[in-house]
């Protein structure tokens, strides 16, 4: 009897102190911090990354696991906040690692860039070096459009990749595909009614959806109108660019946006059309601030039509993010925002009704899956490519913590630790 108490005494004993997980020999580790790692789970306090041939090993608790004291690298969070590299999903002139490097040192891991001519995408393969460590650069090419449509009609010719038939179409996307491009993107602009501009039909579009598809290629749609967005969701569109203005907003009839009550209120059928893309899992990358900048000015005179304009595109993201849409960072840069860490995009966010976690989520995860690597980045989970943050400071409780980088680590290396 007193042996089988012992027993149950010694268990009970080990029982009450597991044993701590050994960190691999060789590893890079972040301590010390909380770490986001944009799931969808609660931050972890204590936390701790481990990083093993440039991915992710482990997440967790540091408490869990035992690091050894030698030849293992420790970084040293400070009481910060651990998260994955962020992703901008919309730039623009990033082809020369250079200005990549500019996004990286601030926290941005990797681009996706939506608009570069054809004779600039070999650029992004230019090799980095350790000295200039650069954001990852990912390439659409030039926008697959009608001859004489947008982007041409308004920016310039070697952004448009002209198609007349669903066959041309389909022959672009192998094209640009083979060149590069990790996502296609189309132009959906279809101009004022009283001038309107050359756009793909539904046909193109459809085509360039099956194509792209079947070399597991996401197709990115540049619009600002709401006009398109049956096109878009019967071609099945993965993203939009930018957030669909509403209706009244290029039909010049700004004030009818406004109830009685003052609040923004929409047609029926736009409140159907944000459903159905909801539905349909289409990602919105909404560009807040490059939409507020372009089209509000461009359509009206006054401060306050202006203003109301600007509340409609508010109004937008948020209602597509309170029916669950898939909400994922962009800011248009250098055009309409600024290179690095797209800081008024994200307060704009959070005008729109996201969180601060829901932001961070839009700018990983979420922006990860509309650039079309959602599988190896965008979270800090076992196997994932290892590209990791630290800030000083706690972004959920003020989101201007994000300009205050402390480590940036791409696929594994320590990139850049400010002076």
């Amino acid at each position: 009897m007193r042996y089988i108490v012992f027993s149950l005494l010694l268990f009970g004993l080990t029982g009450c102190v597991p044993a701590r997980t050994p960190v691999p020999t060789g590893a890079l580790v972040v301590i010390n911090g909380t770490v986001i790692d944009s799931t969808g789970l609660a931050p972890i306090p204590d936390g701790i990354v481990i990083i093993e041939n440039k991915r992710i090993k482990a997440v967790g608790q540091a408490a869990d696991f035992a690091i050894p004291s030698f030849e293992t690298t420790v970084i040293d969070a400070h009481g910060g906040t651990i998260l994955p590299g962020f992703i901008n999903a919309h730039v623009h002139q990033t082809a020369s690692p250079r200005t990549r490097r500019l996004y990286l040192v601030e926290g941005v891991t990797a681009v996706c860039d939506l608009g570069t001519p054809l004779n600039r995408m070999s650029q992004f393969e230019q090799e980095q070096t350790r000295q200039t460590f650069a954001a990852r650069g990912f390439r659409a090419g030039p926008m697959i459009t009608a001859p004489g449509g947008y982007p041409a009609v308004v920016h310039f010719q070697a952004l448009n990749y002209d198609v007349t038939t669903p066959e041309e179409a389909r022959a672009a996307v192998v094209d640009l595909v083979s060149r590069g491009a990790e996502v296609i993107k189309i132009a959906l602009e279809p101009g004022d009614v009283q001038d309107p501009w050359p756009m793909l039909d539904l046909a193109q579009v459809q085509a360039i959806v099956t194509e792209a598809h079947a070399r597991r290629k996401l197709v990115v749609a540049h619009l600002s109108q709401a006009a398109v967005l049956d096109l878009i969701l019967e071609a099945g569109v993965d993203v939009l660019a930018h957030a669909p203005t509403a209706p009244q907003v290029f039909a010049g009839e700004i004030e009818s946006l406004q109830d009685e009550n003052g609040r923004i209120s929409f047609t029926p059928d736009y409140e159907a059309q944000l459903s159905r893309l909801v539905k349909q899992g289409v990602i919105m990358v909404p560009t807040i601030n490059a939409i507020d900048e372009v089209v509000c000015p461009a359509l009206y005179q006054t401060s306050a039509q202006r203003q109301l304009c600007f509340d409609s595109i508010l109004e937008t993201v948020h209602r597509f993010h309170a029916l669950g849409g898939v909400v994922a960072l962009g800011n248009d840069a250098p055009v309409h925002g600024e290179r690095g860490m797209p800081l008024h995009e994200m307060r704009l966010l959070l005008r729109a009704g996201l969180t601060p976690l829901e932001i961070i989520e839009a700018g990983t995860r979420h922006a990860a899956q509309a650039c079309g690597h959602g599988d190896e980045l965008g979270t800090l989970e076992p196997g994932k490519l290892a590209d990791v943050i630290v800030v000083k400071g706690d972004p959920l409780l003020d989101i201007e913590a994000m300009s205050q980088i402390a480590v940036v680590i791409r696929a594994g290396e320590i990139a850049y630790i400010p002076e």
